[in-house]
């Protein structure tokens, strides 16, 4: 058995059940954390002194460093240009009249895709599933690695396609009702694949947060997408169905009492792993930014809507409705999520932060803009990445960082007419990883059973699969509710 088959052999043991139909003051609750053996550690006056001694100088110093590496950068590489199009020998393709497959799953090679096919072989055994990918022993070693945790003898085929290569991105598309991608950054090696499934009607849903590609996705693809009849769904992860689906519940809430929602606030609580993978999509996306497709209004809004979503989330630390909040970094994702999916009659005012007490807020604040000082300093970034400091991708948290992972957010909408209502969405395991796979892989279960009753176009899960999704999220160790 392979070193990498080996490390992934110790799948992680089904958490214990929710308590059944959890109300708001059961999940807010200062014993709910406990009562999940989950433990959240405020940072000490010494931590934070500490921290500030090191990260303020260390600020100073990398800051300038790394604006000057990205001026440099951006002067040296050549201007941003659209992904190229499809040959028409391809896109004037009829649309096939059967599928081989129910799901086609790109990215197994990964930490995240590899959990994906875990959560399908566990949960949905009779998937008629296809796992492609650019190099097939090692799509083979995957694949058998997970068989082995799931003590699995499904058959399962396997196909190669390269993310370089029209050809067999489309006979992946053509020949599966769905595709679900975690293989990223997605603008970097996602373009041909979303594409071929646009122009052969084929469902889709992926875990980027490049909200950019998204948006370019939505003004190239989404009249291709509607006229073909496939749903696109991006964001699908962690980035970000947890703050989509907290503020269209609020929303929906809201209008059932006859009024608009005009402000947000959503307080994150979280212990999860950094990604590897993330971290080379944030890089990626600085070092490499897209060229924008032109048009006469913000494409992630569509044209129809009647306001817009201001994104006033604090940047260091300030006063929420349930204490202090710190910078949350995905919140410059959530908020760009959001704006696919709110109604928006009129502005919207959205504020997402993290949920700390004072000291904890400026010391992981504090670590967070040190670090991304350190990301964007190129040379820096290599030797972390050299010495496992920074996780290189592909690579994922142990099995005990992940049970010990969870995510709660606590939402609050204010309406127009002066009501205020509440929610709580909670994830009991790591949400960028363990969680995150299950997002994905039940947005493509969810696009296999409903797909064919939505109408084509570039979406968020908020956006076209929220109550169908949620339910499925339900039975399967999330718990949410808005009152």
């Amino acid at each position: 058995m392979s070193t990498s088959t080996r490390l992934y052999s110790m799948s992680i043991p089904k958490a214990s059940p929710l308590p059944p139909n959890p109300t708001f003051a059961d999940l807010t609750s200062p014993t709910w954390l406990q009562s999940r053996n989950k433990r959240s550690r405020p940072a000490t006056l010494l931590q934070t002194l500490k921290t500030a001694a090191v990260a303020l100088p260390t600020i100073a110093l990398l800051g300038p460093v790394a604006f000057l590496s990205q001026s440099l950068l951006s002067r040296s590489r050549p201007k941003p240009t659209l992904p190229p199009q499809a040959p028409s020998e391809l896109t004037s393709l009829p649309l096939p009249t059967s599928r081989s497959y129910d799901i086609a799953l790109v990215g197994v090679t990964g930490f995240t895709g590899k959990l994906v096919l875990e959560y399908y072989l566990k949960t949905y055994p009779s998937l008629k599933i296809v796992v492609a990918g650019r190099d097939l022993k090692r799509v083979k070693s995957a694949v058998d690695a997970v068989k082995e945790i799931c003590n699995s003898e499904k058959d399962i085929d396997m196909v190669q396609a390269s993310a370089s290569d029209w050809s067999s991105n489309f006979s992946v598309a053509r020949s599966s009702k769905v595709v679900v991608t975690t293989a990223g950054p997605f603008a970097k090696i996602g373009n041909k694949l979303i594409e071929a499934c646009a122009y052969s009607g084929t469902h889709y849903a992926d875990i980027t947060g490049e909200t950019s590609w998204v948006r370019n996705n939505v003004k190239r693809l989404g009249g291709v997408a509607e006229e073909k009849g496939g749903v696109l769904c991006s964001l699908c992860g962690h980035d970000s169905v947890p703050w989509e689906f907290s503020v269209k519940g609020l929303e929906t809430k809201l209008e059932g009492m006859g009024e608009d929602m005009v402000k947000v606030v959503l307080t994150d609580e979280i212990k999860s792993q950094a990604s590897g993978g993330t971290i080379a999509t944030m890089v990626d996306s600085v070092e490499n930014p897209l060229a924008n497709v032109k048009s006469d209004f913000d494409p992630i809004y569509g044209a129809k809507k009647g306001g817009k979503v201001v994104n006033a989330s604090p940047k260091f630390v300030s006063k929420g409705p349930d204490g202090w909040m710190s910078f949350f970094m995905m919140s410059l994702v959530n908020a760009e999520a959001v704006k696919r999916s709110a109604s928006l009659n009129q502005n919207l005012e959205y504020v997402e932060g993290e949920r700390v007490d004072l000291l904890t807020g400026v010391n992981n604040t504090l670590s967070l803009y040190m670090s991304l000082c350190a990301l964007y300093v190129p040379a820096l970034r290599k030797f972390l990445m050299s010495k496992n400091i920074i996780p290189n991708p592909g690579t994922g948290p142990s099995l005990k960082q992940q049970q010990n992972g969870y995510l709660r957010v606590i939402g609050t909408g204010y309406g127009s007419k002066g009501s205020k209502v509440r929610s709580c969405i909670y994830f009991d395991s790591d949400p960028g990883y363990r969680d995150t796979a299950r997002m994905v892989a039940e947005a493509g279960a969810t696009l296999l059973e409903v797909g064919e009753k939505k109408e084509g176009g570039v979406y968020t899960p908020g956006a076209i699969i929220r109550e169908e999704m949620t339910e499925k999220l339900l039975k399967g160790g999330t718990a949410f509710v808005v009152e």
